[in-house]
């Protein structure tokens, strides 16, 4: 980071200057126009120890240019230009690069472009063909392990592919765009020698909506798949980020998982449900890196960690396995990161991403004897079908005590469940309940997980139920719980996560208010730490703002207020973190806003994102200031 300079402005005529800035500034555009944006990069993945040629596709994109990740196991060139604006990049990815989604961001002479992900994987790649509209110019592939990357530029563009399966042989078929680095969502057909459908999967399950598909094949010959895209009503488009992955391969499924957490410093067995897996040979649990949050709703109840990009792994030992379930027994180290992991299984067949862990500090009790500690306590459920399909816990409340119960389920990866929470007191009379923390589907709106606050009119003891919304029970409804005393509260996040600005320029940064269900209060929110040289507006939320889903249904209504900036013109060029808070009036806790990689078009909110630290601020020479200035830029750029 370059160092800051003072600015040494009056406290008057900054706020002057931030007055007439913010006057201009509503008055005009919501975003510089000239500033670099990735629509997206093609392909979005690439072969572990391999290094691949990429596009960068956007707007605004200048040489010389960094491809920057997250990781220290990633570096990209961007070597020369590209189609349409465009670049071509270098991505290099070390052999022992950890699978998954990486971020990516571009750094031009116009600053910080708006970040990607940027997928690695162990299988090996091969790339689609056009034209494959239809069987006829169906695209002929090999049936073996491998990711294909494809795109589908055009709202009218099916592909299809053609191979010779054997009878008796299981396949999976994961395509993956939406929450891993696409926004496309398609659906899989299978179909016969003569074209008739064998097989077919839209969403591949109550949360995500990309296909999957797992068949053993009857017959042996040719066959065919088939990817078409989703339209609707109204000609819906993936805005030029519609590239995908297509996982073909005989890999392990796991479905569910139980304990899905563990105290950290502890011995735990975890039992995994799925098929195929008789033949898992390693499983192992690291702790999730930024862009491997897939399932990160707003609002959200898992614990978010946003000031590290990973970590060691804990190997399992297998003590048991079938081709529907495996034992794992893990040894959490007592300095572990808390917070979410993933856990990893990998069979000849290949690896699978499977689900996400929760390493705390909370006590975890047994469930059967499970008592709310007063800081916090979790235990770890199935709903298995006794007790007429729904578990009860008994709480020892007292009168005008504020108490926050959870389940986490749908936010770790289980495909089904559905949870609710009611709570009744000693004589059986309903006092609270609540169902979703936001209504609505898949990865647009939807979070089915459960968060119930409530204050008891009276002490004593009080019976707390949870169960599924539509009774479903089974070894493979698993829920985690959690309660602890305290009010509803509030997250902030910033937006947009990286901004440019030229030296003695302004901008505005959104603030938004991520609401707790049963949270109110109005909030207060400035820059903290303001580096020298750049001043700041405070803004505030009003009490009962609005947040939820919109009148169509189909986009999330979040409040939003500006805190505007104006940086001085003696302000060193670089990079400054900007750190946001917010504090509840009347309140004394201060939360801090964590900024966030939104994977969707421009400004549309309500799809799948990341979490990030915080809120980059990139300050640029004047671009006409002089060719000197300009050559400097450059060769700072290129250096990074």
């Amino acid at each position: 980071m370059a160092a800051s300079r003072s600015a040494n402005c009056s406290p008057r005529r900054t706020g002057l200057a931030l007055a007439l800035f913010a006057i201009a500034f509503r008055a005009g555009a919501s975003e510089a126009p000239g500033d670099p944006w990735l629509d997206r990069i093609e392909p979005f993945g690439g072969q572990v120890g391999q290094e691949v040629e990429v596009l960068l596709a956007g707007t605004n994109l200048e040489l010389p240019a960094a491809l920057e990740f997250d990781s220290p196991h990633l570096t990209g060139e961007a070597g020369r230009a590209g189609p349409d604006g465009g670049l071509i990049a270098t991505v290099r990815i070390a052999a022992d690069a950890p699978p998954g989604p990486h971020i990516a961001t571009l750094r031009t002479p116009r600053g910080r472009s708006n970040s990607r992900l940027f997928y690695v994987h162990e299988m090996r790649p091969a790339r689609e063909v056009e034209p494959n509209d239809t069987l006829s110019q169906a695209q002929q592939i090999d049936l073996r392990t491998q990711t294909l990357h494809g795109a589908m530029h055009t709202i009218e563009d099916v592909d299809t592919f053609r191979f010779e399966a054997e009878a008796g042989e299981r396949w999976i078929f994961d395509l993956r765009s939406l929450e891993y680095g696409g926004f496309l969502e398609n659906n899989l057909e299978l179909l016969d020698s003569r074209g008739e459908q064998v097989a077919f999967s839209d969403d591949r399950d109550d949360y995500l909506e990309t296909p999957f598909l797992e068949h053993v094949f009857e017959r042996t010959g040719p066959h065919y798949l088939k990817l078409d895209q989703y339209r609707g009503p109204q000609r819906v488009n993936c805005n030029k980020n519609c590239g995908y992955m297509l996982r073909i391969g005989q890999t392990p499924v796991v479905e569910a998982a139980s304990p899905l957490g563990a105290r950290a410093g502890s011995d735990v067995t975890v039992s995994l449900r799925g098929r195929g897996l008789a033949d898992v040979g390693e499983v192992w649990m690291q702790p999730v890196r930024r862009a491997e949050y897939y399932r990160l709703t707003f609002p959200f109840t898992i614990p978010l960690r946003t000031d590290t990009v990973g970590g060691e792994a804990v190997q399992a030992h297998v003590s048991g396995r079938s081709d529907d379930r495996l034992q794992a027994e893990f040894r959490l180290p007592a300095d572990a990161p808390r917070g979410l992991w993933r856990i990893w299984v990998r069979s000849p067949g290949g690896i699978n991403d499977a689900l996400s862990f929760v390493v705390s500090d909370l006590e975890e009790p047994d469930c059967a004897r499970f008592r709310p500690a007063a800081v916090g306590s979790a235990c770890n459920g199935v709903l298995a079908g006794g007790r007429g399909g729904q578990d009860e816990y008994w709480l020892q409340l007292e009168a005008g005590e504020p108490l926050a119960v959870t389940t986490v389920a749908a936010q770790l990866g289980l495909p089904r469940i559905d949870t609710v929470l009611e709570l009744f007191d000693a004589e059986g009379n309903l006092v609270a309940s609540h169902d979703d923390l936001m209504s609505g589907q898949g990865t647009v709106i939807g979070n089915p997980d459960s968060l119930l606050h409530v204050r008891p009119a009276q002490s004593g003891e009080y019976r707390l139920v949870v169960r599924d919304r539509i009774g479903r029970t089974g070894p493979d409804m698993a829920y985690r719980l959690h309660v602890e005393r305290r009010e509803p509260r509030f997250v902030l996040l910033s937006d947009p996560e990286n901004l440019n600005v030229v030296q003695g320029g302004g901008l505005s940064v959104g603030v938004l208010l991520i609401p707790e269900p049963g949270f109110s209060g109005a909030v207060d929110v400035w820059l903290e730490d303001a580096p020298d040289g750049i001043a700041a507006t405070r803004a505030a939320f009003t009490a009962d703002q609005y947040f939820g889903p919109s009148g169509d249904g189909d986009n999330v209504v979040i409040p939003t207020v500006f805190i505007d900036l104006l940086v001085d013109a003696r302000v060193a060029a670089g990079d400054y973190p900007l750190r946001i808070a917010g504090r509840t009036r009347g309140e004394e806790a201060t939360a801090e806003a964590i900024s966030t990689l939104w994977i969707g078009p421009p400004r549309k909110r309500n799809d799948v994102r990341r979490p990030l630290e915080s809120v980059r601020l990139t300050v640029l020479r004047p671009s006409d200031s002089s060719p000197e200035a300009d050559g400097q830029l450059s060769a700072s750029v290129g250096a990074r």
